[in-house]
């Protein structure tokens, strides 16, 4: 763990990682791959500016399509069946109720029992909720902070290598960084 007091534009390659203890990994990881202690700084948050960083890994905008959800429609054999069922609830309660009032006339009453029967089961069919379709499982994601790592943690990993056109040894150190959680600043690098 060494700190230079170097501005980020002197290193050829910067991640910035969400917490120390995936820094310290990383770091470890580098070291274990080969790199020195001159070429692997650990930084605190602070002195990293807004970096232009790139997401790495598949399309974060899809799980967005895959969140979506609604409701079907209302089945029409369940329309149907509560139709029919209220209607012949409904009828046969005017039945049992002619019987009970014999003022009423007998099958005026039944077919007007049934008749509403008939329309609020439609209604009723009709009001009930669909299931909710494209719930796969997935819950949406608590918003993290936005804020990003806790100022003067040591969450940045540089590399400063002594070969700099080392295009196999800046491909490793780049996967180690990122297989570790690490966002690559694009904007870091050595112009000469």
């Amino acid at each position: 763990m060494q700190r230079q007091q170097q501005q980020p534009a002197e290193y050829d390659l910067l991640a910035v990682f969400p917490d120390e203890t995936r820094a310290e990994e990383a770091a470890s990881k580098l070291r274990n791959a080969g790199f020195d202690n001159e070429e692997v700084y650990q930084l605190p948050s602070g002195l990293v500016g807004n970096g232009q960083f790139r997401e790495h890994g598949p399309n974060r905008t899809r799980s967005e399509f895959f969140l979506q959800t609604q409701r079907s429609g209302p089945n029409p054999l369940l329309v149907i069946t509560f139709a029919i069922i209220s209607c012949l609830i409904l009828g046969g309660l005017t039945f049992a109720a002619s019987f009970a009032l014999p003022t009423l006339p007998e099958p005026v009453t039944i077919i007007v029992g049934a008749a509403i029967g008939l329309i609020l089961g439609a209604i009723l069919g009709l009001l009930r909720r669909g299931r909710v379709r494209g719930a796969i499982g997935q819950t949406i994601p608590s918003a993290k902070a936005a804020s990003g790592p806790p100022p003067g943690g040591l969450t940045v990993v540089a590399l400063r290598f002594a070969d700099p056109e080392n295009i196999s040894k800046k491909s490793r150190a780049r996967a180690i960084l990122l297989n570790n959680q690490g966002k690559i600043d694009r904007s870091v690098g050595r112009r000469e």
